[in-house]
């Protein structure tokens, strides 16, 4: 019993960070309709630039992530700006390998830039394992998952009452009407594109202290594109739904398979989620069918 609950805690606790990743991918999703596939090169360089910044630069850990998530945003902006906007109306895959393409300048370029640097994270409390119920509870994976929770609350709230996030919805929902209404659709996507990436930066610190690992392109595919799937590629809500279901499936999956099959069964109980979701409702838990006027 004791190592069923280590199991579901670990899967809770992981679940906020996953939202926090998918985020980031849904909110670039809804203002464009580009999957933007170089978010796992977004995580990895944000969370490298941050343990630059703490590490090499003396910073303290939230302005190093400040700065970071500040730097990043600008030059997500500047990517809407000068390329995303001009992809909008044509083919879906010209989009996709602008990111593609993306990802691979960013790795190359983050691999050159910041080679020799120190880039760990430090943890903001100690080692040592607290204990609930018997199952232990290292605290920086309870400061990330809190954090997690209360960044993904933040920006929920800011979609629904602030006047840019509102913004953002009515030109996510119908970028031709809120054009008509005033609404200038290029900036509201570069907000959109900045968010993201101060998202990423904040989910792959947030990552890291939790000590999930593993960033770039298997990031997305292993883990963030089973969180928005599962939950609706268009739904904040559904986010963590699909966060959580990841969480629990991975860790039960690495505490029961793993020592019948070898492990790595994590990510295959993942690919088997969405194969089952796309199946049976391909929107998602909270997806719904787009409805258009013919």
């Amino acid at each position: 019993m004791d190592y069923f609950f280590a199991l579901l805690m670990s899967g809770l606790l992981s679940g906020p960070v996953y939202a926090i990743v998918g985020l980031a991918l849904v909110v670039v999703y809804r203002a464009s309709a580009v999957l933007n596939l170089s978010l796992g090169e977004w995580v990895g360089l944000g969370a490298r630039l941050s343990g630059v910044g703490a590490q090499a630069a003396g910073l303290p850990l939230p302005a190093a992530v400040a700065a970071a998530a500040a730097l990043l945003a600008v030059l997500s902006a500047s990517f809407s700006r000068l390329v995303v906007r001009h992809l909008l109306g044509r083919p879906v895959v010209a989009a996709v390998m602008a990111t593609l393409a993306l990802a691979v300048l960013m790795q190359g370029a983050g691999a050159l830039l910041l080679r020799g640097l120190p880039a760990e994270i430090p943890a903001p409390f100690g080692y040592e394992a607290w204990f609930l119920f018997g199952a232990p509870l290292p605290p920086s994976r309870i400061f990330a998952s809190g954090v997690a929770v209360l960044l993904a609350l933040a920006v929920i709230a800011f979609f629904r009452f602030s006047r840019v996030g509102v913004a953002l919805r009515a030109v996510a929902d119908d970028a031709a009407a809120a054009m008509a209404a005033g609404v200038d659709t290029g900036a509201c996507l570069a907000i959109a594109w900045a968010i993201s990436a101060a998202l990423a930066v904040a989910g792959g610190v947030l990552w890291s202290l939790d000590g999930l690992g593993g960033f770039g392109m298997s990031l997305v595919l292993a883990k963030v594109l089973p969180v928005a799937v599962i939950g609706g590629l268009a739904s904040f809500a559904g986010v963590f739904v699909g966060a959580t279901a990841v969480g629990l499936a991975e860790s039960f999956a690495a505490g029961y398979l793993d020592p019948v099959i070898g492990a790595g069964s994590g990510g295959l109980v993942g690919a088997g989620l969405v194969i089952l979701m796309l199946w049976m409702r391909p929107t998602g838990v909270f997806g719904g069918a787009r409805v258009e006027r013919v």
